[in-house]
This record gives C-alpha cells, structure tokens and sequence, in this order.
C-alpha cells in the first residue's frame, strides 16, 4: 500500500477506450545542451491506454535515462508514523457514519479505515474505486515504463523517494482530512471523473484536464503541497540538477503535474526552456461537473 504514489494524479484513475485520431499530450523543452521529453501518466491503468504515442518512442532508444516521481520498483523501507492521530479521534460521528457507508459498498474493513490516519484511509478507498473501474497498478503508465527501462539497462533517476512521499502525506497540516472528506462526500462524483479524466488525457485534451483540476475541492493547502510546491521543487531540480545539465531525458509524472500555468512545461518555460507539443490533440467527450 505504501508503494502507491502518492499524488492528486493518483485521485483520478479511470478508464476509457482509447481513441483513434489523438494521443496523450508529450511536450518537449530544451534548453542548450539538454532537452526533457515529458509525459503525463496515469498510475493505475489497463491495456486500453496503450500504445502509449510514438513520438514518446522516438526518443526512447537516444534517451540518456527515464526520469520518474519515485523508483516504484527498488526495495524501500517505509512504515508508518504510528503517533499520528487517526480517523477515529478526528471524524465526526456523520463522517464516521458517511466512511462506514463508503467501507460497506467497497467492502474494506471499516475498523482499519477508522484507525488509519485520513490520508491513507482517502488512497486506499480510491485505489478501490480505481479497480472496481478494471484498472491495476501493474499496469499505470509509470510502473511499465520502469520496467521497460530496467529491460533496457536506462538509468532511472527519481525526482522523489518512498519516504519524501510518506513524510509529504503524514506531515499535511489536517493529517489529510480535506482528502477524506472530498472522497467520502464526493464519492458519486469521483466515479464519474473518472471516465472523463482519462478521456481528456488520451485526447490530449488540456483545456478539460485544467478545468478538472480547478474543480477540485481539496483545500487550497493541500492542492498548494502535493500540486504547486512539487511542481516547483521538480523543475528546480530539471533546470539545476547536475545530472542533467547535458543529454536527453524522458520525464513521465503524474498528468496533472504537467497541466496550466504552474505546470511543469510552464515553470520549464519561465526558466527559459523552449516548449513544443509533439503530440496530437483534440476535445474530448466530456463535461466535469
């Protein structure tokens, strides 16, 4: 369980059949020596997503590395901060009432529901949803891409650890209630976001992926700490990172990561990248509530 990655992206997992003229967006920056070719992912999936666009290929084989959130792959040893107030002292007795209905329909155990802290209790629910949609883990953009570059002997570099990514969710100034709440009162709603998320990600529709990142109704905290901060701090370490000063890389992040003017092709732009769209894209299919 702590091996998911834990980003927004992963809060919209869904599933949709691919279609035929428009492909996931792909951006490239370059800048002197160096250039990024960047992909957005969707961590849980299922063989409908893919081929993933051949202009990501192209690059594959000259690419001096693969560079990820986090290495799901290499062995970690993360545990639980267990000091940490749980869903049992911080629920109200309606949300207690409202997650005891939610467990009934995912068929989770309530009881470890209620004495995880809310961020975990919020990513185990929609890792539930995601596979009552038909999708896995084992088959995310992110976790095939690393195998595909551990068969090929690719350097795999991390923008993040397992334990940065822990200590991110347990340090959240309201322990992840704002996830919790979002999840257990939106619950109807999150399903059905899931079908257009991937819509609009597979036609490489930008405008319907920003305006369903706008609609979220996480707190402005919580969106500012697992959106906005990483973004910055992962396009600081793009620009800065002696790793990669000189070379091609591809970079696969979460695809909300990659989406409107904090985005990470943006913030490479501010630094002065040049940006191009490789990919084609089109409208998608679908409204956001």
């Amino acid at each position: 369980m702590l091996k998911s990655l834990f980003t927004k992206a992963l809060l919209f997992l869904p599933f949709i059949a691919a279609p035929a003229l428009a492909e996931p967006q792909v951006w490239l920056a370059q800048k002197q020596q160096r250039q990024f070719i960047l992909l957005g992912s969707i961590h849980a999936g299922k063989s409908a997503l893919y081929p993933l666009p051949q202009v990501f290929w192209d690059h594959w084989p000259a690419a001096n590395g693969l560079i990820v959130e986090a290495d799901i792959l290499k062995p970690a040893d993360v545990s639980l901060n267990r000091a940490l107030p749980t869903n049992e002292t911080l629920l109200s007795k309606q949300e207690k009432r409202q997650l005891r209905d939610i467990a009934e329909q995912t068929r989770l155990p309530y009881l470890s529901l209620l004495h995880s802290p809310p961020w975990l209790a919020a990513i185990q629910l929609q890792n539930v949803m995601a596979t009552q949609a038909g999708l896995s883990a084992e088959q995310g953009i992110d976790i095939t891409l690393l195998h595909r570059a551990k068969a090929d002997n690719k350097p795999i570099f991390e923008l993040e650890s397992l334990q940065q990514q822990l200590a991110m969710m347990e340090n959240l100034p309201d322990h992840g209630q704002s996830l919790l709440r979002t999840t257990l009162y939106d619950w109807q709603d999150m399903q059905s976001q899931l079908q257009c998320m991937l819509s609009a990600w597979q036609h490489g529709d930008h405008h319907q992926m920003q305006q369903l990142l706008e609609d979220s109704r996480y707190s402005d905290t919580t969106n500012h700490l697992l959106i906005d901060q990483r973004n910055h701090d992962w396009t600081a370490q793009l620009s800065e990172s002696p790793a990669y000063q000189q070379g091609s890389f591809l970079v696969v992040v979460g695809a909300m990561h990659l989406i409107g003017p904090s985005g990470v092709p943006s913030l490479l732009e501010q630094r002065g990248f040049r940006i191009t769209q490789l990919s084609q894209s089109q409208p998608s299919q679908c409204a956001s509530n």
